[in-house]
């Protein structure tokens, strides 16, 4: 009985880089930006991977001032809002760097400034409507709803109605 040969199936070595990869920069840059950019987060962001990367790394204390600004807040309601104290903040150097919970935090609201503001048009546009009483919310503040994973999917899930055109 003969013995059957296998084809083997050969690959292009050099491929274009596909869209989508430059596609998640542009995506993921905005929040880079948003943490204080190159200065607070040193390498780019492209996309999941470096985001893993960037929590287990830690951002530096000074981009939460950015994001503060983002958000329009101050650095007490910010403590709050990572679960920590307003003085366990302060000891910190500007260069420190915050540890995995803290910065998946300020990742997730970075993401979450970015989308605010991709749906509402402006960043002051963003910052009055987080300060403004929401129907949805029970007549409450969106900001006041950031200090959770559940309150900021809840808060993203109103701002994709207001995105619809749908009132809250």
């Amino acid at each position: 009985m003969p013995k059957a040969t296998k084809t083997i199936k050969s690959y292009p070595t050099h491929q274009e880089t596909p869209p989508y990869v430059e596609e998640a920069a542009i995506q993921y840059e905005p929040m880079r930006l948003i943490m204080g950019g190159a200065k607070t987060v040193s390498q780019p962001i492209g996309g999941e991977l470096d985001l893993i990367n960037l929590s287990r790394k830690g951002v530096r204390k000074s981009s939460l001032k950015s994001l503060c600004a983002y958000l329009g807040i101050s650095m007490e309601k910010m403590s709050t809002l990572l679960h920590t104290s307003h003085r366990n903040i302060q000891r910190k150097h500007e260069d420190d760097l915050l540890d995995t919970l803290k910065t998946e935090k300020v990742i997730e609201l970075a993401a979450f400034v970015k989308r605010g503001m991709d749906v509402t048009g402006s960043k002051e546009s963003f910052i009055d409507w987080l300060h403004s009483p929401i129907a949805a919310l029970g007549n409450k503040l969106p900001v006041d709803f950031l200090d959770t994973t559940f309150g900021i999917q809840l808060v993203s899930k109103i701002l994709g109605r207001l995105e619809q055109g749908v009132y809250s």
